[in-house]
């Protein structure tokens, strides 16, 4: 679960935590931020909004941001351009690495894996994306808003595995280490 990963942040409990896109709840119940806030379309969350609507309206700062709202390529590319500029420590994002082809249509992982590519790749970001949990990724503020090539617009899953062949990939203890 998400939460597992997101609660190994030292001091989570003294942190602010803003999730985009909370499915039923659980993963967002379970993270033991101090403060938690959410944005989902369908009423689930604090904020029942789209994830544009809400940060052209909410300029407030957070801690911790987590993206797992639309995974479609361009969502997720706006979504981690307007977390970097509300992000204090580390923006998360879910579902970047699908475990197979059917896994990047819309209704599971989409083409998010696309941003992952140019963050690894071409952003000079630090990037942790993990080997476990669909390639939850971790990526360390302060960062900046990052604007790909067209042709990572056309990558192909295949093109992104090739690419994924030679980077490094966090267990979860490895992950805790980088987090602290």
């Amino acid at each position: 679960m998400n939460a597992d990963y997101i609660n190994l942040i030292p001091d989570i409990e003294s942190k602010s935590y803003l999730e985009l896109g909370i499915g039923d709840r659980r993963s967002f119940d379970e993270v033991k931020a101090g403060t938690k806030k959410a944005v989902d379309p369908n009423g689930r969350g604090d904020f029942t909004m789209g994830t544009d609507e809400y940060f052209k309206t909410h300029r407030k700062k957070y801690d911790v941001i987590f993206i797992d709202a639309n995974h479609d390529y361009d969502n997720v590319l706006r979504d981690f351009n307007n977390a970097v500029k509300s992000c204090k420590e580390w923006v998360i994002v879910h579902d970047l690495i699908p475990p197979a082809e059917k896994y990047t249509a819309p209704r599971f992982c989409s083409d998010g894996y696309k941003l992952l590519s140019y963050l690894i790749h071409e952003s000079g970001l630090e990037v942790y994306p993990m080997s476990e949990n669909m390639g939850l990724t971790f990526i360390r503020m302060p960062a900046i808003p990052v604007y790909p090539p067209e042709g990572y617009k056309e990558m192909t899953f295949a093109q992104f595995g090739k690419g994924l062949a030679d980077v490094k990939l966090y267990n979860k203890a490895e992950i805790e280490s980088v987090l602290k």
